[in-house]
C-alpha cells in the first residue's frame, strides 16, 4: 500500500512538472510585449522562469483591465503586470519582475511646461490602461479625474495620436514609447520632450498556486544572474534598475 501510494505521488509530480500553463498577457506593448509575434522581453523571460522548473505557458492576450479579475476568479494560472495598487491578494504576487518608467510626452512645437503632475491638468493626456490606479493617488487626483483625460488599451494609437497633433501629452513607459516611435519616424526623439514625473513601478507576477509562486521566485533570482538574462536586456534594448552589466 505503501509503495502505490509513493508511486502515486511520484507520477503526480511528474505530470504537474510537465503542466501546461495559462498565462494572461497584456496587449501589444513593445519592447516588453509584442503578440503578433508571440514574443518581447517579459514573455521571454518568464518563458524562460517558468521553464527551469518544467512547465510551459501559453500566453492569453487580453486588455489589461480584465487581467486582475481573471486571477482573482481563477482562470488563468499566472498573470503579468500586476501590482500592489491592485485588487489582487498580496500573497499571490511575486517579487518584481519588471519595473517600467512612466513617463510623460509632448511635442516640442506645442511648448508643454510640465514642472510636476498636476500641471497636466488642463492638457489633453492619452494615458496606458490603468494608469489612474498605477501612477498613484496624486495622478488620480489631478489628471485622471479631468474630463481631457482618457485611457487606451493599444499603446500604439497613444503614440500615433501624439505624432499627429491630436493630444497635447501621453503617458506611458519611456521603452515602449521609443520602440514605437521609431517605426513611426525616423527622428521621433528629437520631436519631443520627455518629462520625467513619475517613479519607477515595479510589475509583478500574479500566481493562482502560492507554491508555484515560491518557486517562480527561487528560479527568478537565479536567472537574473545568468548570462540569458543579460542577452535578453541588450536583444531588447531596454532598461532594468536591477541590471548590471557584466
Amino acid at each position: 500500500m505503501r509503495r502505490t501510494l509513493i508511486l502515486g505521488c511520484l507520477l503526480l509530480s511528474f505530470m504537474a512538472q510537465g503542466e501546461s500553463l495559462v498565462m494572461a498577457v497584456g496587449w501589444t506593448k513593445p519592447p516588453y510585449v509584442i503578440a503578433d509575434q508571440d514574443k518581447g522581453f517579459e514573455l521571454d523571460l518568464v518563458r524562460a522562469v517558468v521553464g527551469k522548473l518544467g512547465h510551459k505557458v501559453n500566453p492569453v492576450y487580453v486588455p489589461f483591465g480584465r487581467s486582475a479579475s481573471m486571477l482573482t476568479h481563477g482562470q488563468v494560472d499566472l498573470v503579468l503586470n500586476m501590482t500592489e495598487r491592485l485588487p489582487v491578494a498580496k500573497d499571490k504576487l511575486s517579487q518584481v519582475y519588471v519595473t517600467y518608467r512612466n513617463v510623460a510626452v509632448s511635442l516640442k512645437v506645442s511648448r508643454v511646461n510640465l514642472q510636476r503632475i498636476g500641471d497636466m491638468r488642463d492638457y489633453s493626456v492619452v494615458a496606458f490602461q490603468n494608469a489612474g490606479i498605477v501612477l498613484g493617488q496624486d495622478f488620480a487626483d489631478k489628471v485622471a479625474s479631468s474630463k481631457l483625460y482618457t485611457e487606451l488599451p493599444d499603446q500604439s494609437k497613444q503614440v500615433k495620436m501624439l505624432m499627429e497633433g491630436r493630444v497635447d501629452i501621453i503617458v506611458l513607459d519611456i521603452n515602449i514609447f521609443r520602440h514605437i516611435a521609431r517605426k513611426l519616424s525616423d527622428d521621433a526623439m528629437e520631436l519631443v520632450d520627455i518629462h520625467w514625473l513619475f517613479p519607477p513601478t515595479d510589475y509583478r507576477v500574479g500566481f493562482k498556486d502560492k507554491a508555484l509562486l515560491s518557486e517562480f521566485d527561487q528560479a527568478l533570482d537565479e536567472f537574473r544572474r545568468s548570462e540569458k538574462y543579460s542577452y535578453l536586456i541588450e536583444v531588447y534594448d531596454i532598461w532594468q534598475p536591477q541590471y548590471v552589466t557584466p
